[in-house]
């Protein structure tokens, strides 16, 4: 068959590939037999002399995922048809590979091609079998009526594993502005085997998930199906490959869940039925497509949380969540721990700082009276009250306690000279009115501010007016 002929006639991007079988367990050779202009332009080599059959890794990475599909097109004779977000193009490609008829003994041929798009084509998402749609659908589903988030990942993983005859399925979160990842939902069938050194599932492996990018290469997920696979991924990250043959695992299957080619973690099963792979892939691609939109929107409203509800200089609660906790339980919204104290905290002299030094120092003064105070009252709740003032709210704190804490809190302006504040106090034990108690607290503060401010004059915002 002429091939070059054959290829140059196929509109869009195509080339041919040719699959040799290794010998004695070595990796199956894939090389382009022939390809079109459009495909050389496609990965750049549309300027140098083609030499057919070269190996396709000449031409893009080596994808692991890309190979399997090429080897079960002409081993088996079918169509192998995906509709992936490709890295490597950061867009969608819509793939097919087609068994072609073969003029070599032992080598076997195949058509590629493929069609690119920068935004998603729902229609062709959605075109995969009915099963694998159903149960997608069933999946989304569940995440939407779960009591919360976090009920609603550990019910999604578990169908997936389910779905994927897996010994093990998990959701991993990464952030690579802050080296950091952690497991956001697991389920297993109960075999899963944990080595004695095993770092699989831990909360810390950063150092390993920071290779899958890498063994991705571009391409939209990555699977270990064999012995040979593994061999593979060892080259990149042998202590993950170590760590998965010490807890028994002989296949992975791997998928980025990606928003706008950023990364926000991976899905993954293992021990997967090698029977389904096909269903596999296709469930994999279309769950993590909608859990990648669920978990970005999800941290969108945590951001928009945080932002609501914290001090962004101090990073202690803002005035907006006092107020709110304070409503809360005046209306019984959310029950008190019985007898606690408030405590008021207003800084001498911000004024004279910001006025002498500029309102960078005074920031920097701020910062340094509220780490005091977180300091001192850990585990309680802290609150700037106002630019200058701070609240704490110490519910359930026993008297001695709350009192030996404020006198510690006194105690700092002796331990730091340049950390000046004036503090109140109220410990309520019987009444539990939380409004008095802080009407009471704040009385208590500017008593102790006035005293300041008659023996240190020279910081009255007053007289610096």
């Amino acid at each position: 068959m002429d091939y070059k002929t054959f290829v140059s006639q196929v509109q869009g991007l195509a080339c041919v590939l040719s699959l040799t079988p290794g010998n004695d367990g070595e990796r199956d050779i894939i090389g382009i037999t022939a390809a079109n202009k459009a495909y050389l332009d496609s990965v750049g080599k549309s300027n140098e002399p083609f030499v057919a059959d070269r190996p396709y890794t000449y031409y893009i990475h080596q994808d692991i995922n890309f190979e399997a599909n090429v080897k079960r097109c002409i081993t088996t004779h079918t169509i192998q048809h995906q509709y992936v977000n490709a890295g490597l193009y950061s867009a969608w490609l819509d793939i097919f590979i087609l068994p072609l008829e073969n003029d070599s003994e032992g080598i076997g041929h195949c058509l590629f091609t493929y069609e690119i798009s920068k935004v998603a084509d729902a229609a062709k998402l959605l075109g995969v079998s009915t099963n694998t749609a159903m149960q997608v659908l069933h999946t989304c589903i569940q995440l939407r009526e779960a009591p919360d988030y976090q009920a609603g990942m550990d019910s999604v993983i578990k169908d997936i594993r389910k779905m994927c005859d897996s010994s093990g399925c998990s959701i991993l979160l990464t952030d690579f502005e802050a080296r950091t990842c952690q497991i956001l939902c697991f389920d297993s069938d109960g075999s899963f085997i944990m080595g004695d050194k095993d770092v699989v599932f831990s909360h810390t492996f950063y150092e390993i998930a920071e290779t899958w990018r890498d063994l991705m290469a571009g391409s939209n997920c990555y699977i270990i199906a064999n012995e040979q696979d593994m061999k593979e991924a060892e080259k990149v990250d042998k202590v993950w490959t170590d760590s998965l043959r010490q807890s028994g695992i002989h296949n992975v299957v791997l998928y980025p869940l990606k928003v706008k080619n950023k990364i926000l973690g991976y899905i993954w099963a293992t021990n997967f039925n090698s029977d389904k792979i096909v269903f596999i892939k296709e469930v994999m691609e279309l769950t993590a497509f909608f859990l990648s939109a669920e978990i970005a929107s999800h941290k969108l409203f945590e951001k928009l949380e945080v932002l609501g509800r914290y001090d962004m200089l101090t990073g202690v609660l803002n005035r907006n969540a006092m107020n709110t906790r304070v409503d809360e339980w005046v209306a019984g919204k959310k029950i008190s721990c019985g007898d606690f104290g408030i405590v008021f905290v207003d800084l001498n002299g911000l004024k004279r700082v910001n006025d002498e030094r500029g309102h960078s120092a005074g920031d920097d003064f701020i910062k340094s009276v509220a780490a005091k105070i977180r300091d001192v009252f850990n585990g309680f709740e802290i609150y700037r009250a106002g630019g200058d003032e701070f609240m704490v709210l110490a519910s359930g704190c026993p008297r001695d306690d709350f009192e030996s804490l404020v006198a510690r809190l006194k105690d700092q302006e002796d331990i730091d000279p340049a950390v000046r504040f004036a503090v109140g106090s109220y410990y309520d034990d019987s009444a539990h009115d939380i409004r008095e108690a802080i009407r009471l607290a704040d009385m208590s503060m500017y008593r102790h501010k006035s005293e300041y401010y008659t023996e240190h004059p020279e910081f009255n915002r007053r007289t610096c007016e």
